[in-house]
C-alpha cells in the first residue's frame, strides 16, 4: 500500500484496531491515511485517533467521500444497514468495496451495493495487531486483478494472504479466522495445569508463550506433518507419549475437529440468514 492511498475503516472493533494498527507498524506507528467511523461511540474513536493518528470522521459522507478503498469492519447483522448508508456516496468507478464481516456472500454484498461495485471478501484474524494474520481473500464479480493486487499489498502488511474461490471462505472462517482463539484456549488450559502443579503464573506463561512460538516456527520451517513432529518427542513411556495417550483416549482431536466443524457452519449459516433476506439491488 502506498502512502497516497486513502482508506476508510468502517467500525471501530477489535478486527479495526487491529487492521489499523497493523498498517501504522508498517508506517512509522501512525496511519494519518486512514480515516474511521464508528457511528455508536465517539470515545473509541477518539482512542484510536490518539493512539494511530487516524482521522475520525464525524459522518458517512466524510469518511468515505473520496477515499479509494472502504472496509467494511463491522457486524455482520449490521452490513445491510451500513450498505444502504453507503449507496448514495459510494463511486463504483474509482472505489473498491472490502468487507471483513464474517459470512456475508459476495453476491449478497453486491446487491446491497450500488451496480457494478467493486467487492473483495477478506477475513483476517486479531493475529494483524503483530503483522502476523493469515488473511483470506476471495474477489467479486466486479473488482479487478488490480484491485485483487492491491487488497493483496493491504492485508500482506498485516501477515500472510491466501486467495480462495468463495465457496472455500467458510472453510478459511473457521480454520484462520477463529484459529487464534483456538490457540489461547489450549493456552489457558496449559496456564491453569502449571499452575495447578505449582508453578507462579508469571513462570506458567514465559514458558507456554515461548513453547507456543517455538512450535509455530518449527511447524512453519519444517516440512513434516504435524503428527510426525509430535512423534519426535514422544519416547516409549515417556511424559509426551502419557499425555498424548490420555488426549487419544478421550477423543480430545475429534472433539477439535467438530468444534472447527462448528465454526465452519455458523460461517455458512451467517451467509443463508442473509440469503433469506429480501434482496434489493441497487441499479
Amino acid at each position: 500500500m502506498t502512502h497516497q492511498t486513502t482508506v476508510a475503516i468502517l467500525g471501530a472493533g477489535s478486527m479495526a484496531e487491529a487492521l489499523i494498527g497493523g498498517i501504522a507498524k508498517t508506517n512509522g506507528g501512525k496511519a494519518p491515511h486512514i480515516t474511521v467511523l464508528n457511528a455508536n461511540n465517539r470515545k473509541r474513536l477518539n482512542q484510536l485517533h490518539a493512539t494511530y493518528g487516524v482521522h475520525a470522521a464525524q459522518s458517512y459522507e466524510e469518511a468515505v467521500k473520496g477515499k479509494d478503498v472502504i472496509v467494511l469492519a463491522i457486524k455482520p447483522h449490521n452490513v445491510q444497514e451500513v450498505a444502504d448508508s453507503l449507496v448514495s456516496l459510494l463511486d463504483p468507478q474509482k472505489q473498491l468495496v472490502i468487507s471483513v464481516a464474517a459470512g456475508i456472500k459476495l453476491e449478497t454484498l453486491e446487491s446491497w451495493l450500488p451496480a457494478d461495485t467493486a467487492v473483495i471478501r477478506a477475513m483476517p484474524n486479531t493475529s494483524a495487531r503483530v503483522l502476523a494474520s493469515a488473511t483470506t481473500l476471495s474477489i467479486g464479480t466486479y473488482a479487478t486483478e488490480r484491485q485483487l493486487a492491491f487488497a493483496k499489498t493491504l492485508f500482506s502488511s498485516i501477515g500472510t494472504v491466501t486467495v480462495v474461490d468463495e465457496q472455500q471462505m467458510d472453510a478459511a472462517t473457521g480454520i484462520a479466522g477463529s484459529g487464534p482463539a483456538y490457540i489461547y484456549y489450549v493456552a489457558e488450559a496449559m496456564l491453569n495445569a502449571a499452575i495447578a502443579e505449582g508453578l507462579s503464573p508469571a513462570e506458567a506463561r514465559a514458558l507456554i508463550n515461548q513453547t507456543i512460538g517455538g512450535a509455530a516456527k518449527q511447524l512453519s520451517n519444517s516440512s513434516k506433518s504435524p503428527k510426525d513432529l509430535y512423534k519426535e518427542i514422544m519416547s516409549p513411556n515417556g511424559t509426551t507419549e502419557a499425555a498424548i495417550a490420555h488426549l487419544d483416549h478421550s477423543s480430545a482431536q475429534e472433539l477439535f475437529q467438530q468444534a472447527i466443524h462448528q465454526a465452519v457452519k455458523r460461517s455458512a449459516a451467517i451467509g443463508a440468514s442473509f440469503e433469506r433476506d429480501p434482496i434489493h439491488k441497487h441499479q
